[in-house]
């Protein structure tokens, strides 16, 4: 699986890349996801679709700054959100998220929201639509770092 690896390196990467701040040095959280195709329930753009979420959480705003993207997913994404849910079931949207090439976002974030996301990231999903694949192109599961 030459993909899962890449994927798992692109987003260890990416992570790295993330900027490293007096704050991050104070508390701050990383959430992460590799998402693939074959994540999404019915296969989703399949299993060449791949994407990275890398996030912080800065406790002193707030907010959850992060970069997503994606890759082979059939197009333009027309949403991307952060879920409740295990792995292989659905769950209510927490956090809508935007994607912008190349440029970090930052959004603000429910305390408690994000406290839970923090407690059991596995608890929680990402995942990114488009309009060929409305209930989801690719999905990955949080993971802490």
């Amino acid at each position: 699986m030459p993909n899962m690896r890449n994927a798992a390196l692109a987003a260890s990467l990416a992570l790295a890349a993330l900027p490293v701040s007096p704050a991050g040095a104070q508390g701050d959280d990383l959430l992460a996801a590799n998402l693939f195709g074959v994540e999404v329930e019915g296969g989703g753009a399949g299993e060449r679709a791949t994407g990275d979420f890398n996030g912080i959480y800065i406790r002193a705003s707030g907010e959850l700054c992060y970069y997503l993207e994606a890759d082979g997913i059939g197009g333009d994404a027309t949403a991307a959100h952060i879920h409740r849910g295990k792995r292989g079931s659905t769950g209510a949207e927490l956090v809508t998220l935007e994607m912008a090439e190349m440029d970090e976002v930052c959004v603000a974030v429910d305390p408690g929201t994000i406290a839970a996301m923090l407690r059991s990231p596995e608890d929680h999903y990402v995942d990114i639509h488009t309009a060929a694949h409305p209930e989801g192109a690719v999905r990955g599961q949080l993971k802490d770092n």
